[in-house]
């Protein structure tokens, strides 16, 4: 009951803030095959997830708060004490178009735990993350570091690149190679290496956005096996 009190607390506030500036908003609603998350299967074997969220910028001062949900499609009667709500603030240091560097704090939450508490049911990570968006590929670098729970640390590589099909359509392509320090498990290395592919097709205000990933894993600890899945991402 406590934590069906917290969740309708936090989806009022965004109902608030939703009418007092809709126009500060940014929502994406997803719907994946599996959950995979770091190399990691949340939903194993198979199950597909639900994962709305919504992000809120402060206008121009480079701070934004997004708020992040992930539900299980199968097997309710397990997972349904894994759904997850995660809270995220960003802040976006100014620099020149060449760079780009942002720093953050994630609040993850199982706030429908079979027993909750803050203790062993959340977890808090700081994050930092730097880029070149106007070199070859895009490269990015970001660093987590868990302080609760999952203790560790994790470090993935990002790169991108976009292949225009006409005026309106194009192809985003991505690869990101994750180092695990510890984080959640026992063991470090290289842990996991994705490759995505998205296209956002304009439908008005709206985009929606098929997308295929393969993942593979390194590291046992983290999953036994690789992992293919899919999604459909609505962003408005």
């Amino acid at each position: 009951m406590r934590a069906l009190k917290i969740g309708a607390a936090m989806a009022a506030l965004v109902v608030i803030s939703i009418a007092t500036a809709a126009a500060q908003f940014s929502f994406q609603i997803d719907t994946m095959s599996r959950y995979i998350w770091r190399g990691f299967n949340l939903f194993a074997p198979d199950n597909a997830a639900f994962q709305p969220s919504a992000t809120y910028t402060f206008g121009e001062s480079g701070l934004s708060a997004n708020i992040w949900t992930s539900f299980s499609l199968g097997d309710r009667h397990i997972y349904k004490y894994d759904d997850e709500i995660d809270l995220t603030l960003t802040y976006a240091f100014k620099t020149s178009d060449d760079y780009a560097l942002s720093v953050g704090l994630i609040h993850y939450g199982w706030y429908f735990d079979r027993v909750f508490t803050f203790r062993h049911s959340t977890t808090q990570e700081f994050f930092a993350t730097a880029g070149l968006p106007k070199a070859f590929l895009q490269p990015s670098l970001s660093v987590y570091y868990d302080v609760n729970m999952g203790t560790g640390l994790y470090a993935s590589l990002k790169i991108v690149h976009s292949v225009p099909l006409n005026e309106s359509l194009a192809l985003n392509l991505s690869a990101c190679l994750g180092y695990n320090s510890r984080q959640w498990i026992d063991a470090s290395g290289l842990s996991d290496l994705t490759f995505c592919a998205t296209l956002p097709i304009p439908a008005g205000d709206l985009r929606i956005a098929p997308m295929i990933n393969y993942t593979f894993v390194f590291l046992t600890e983290v999953n036994p096996r690789n992992e293919f899945w899919f999604g459909l991402s609505l962003i408005f």
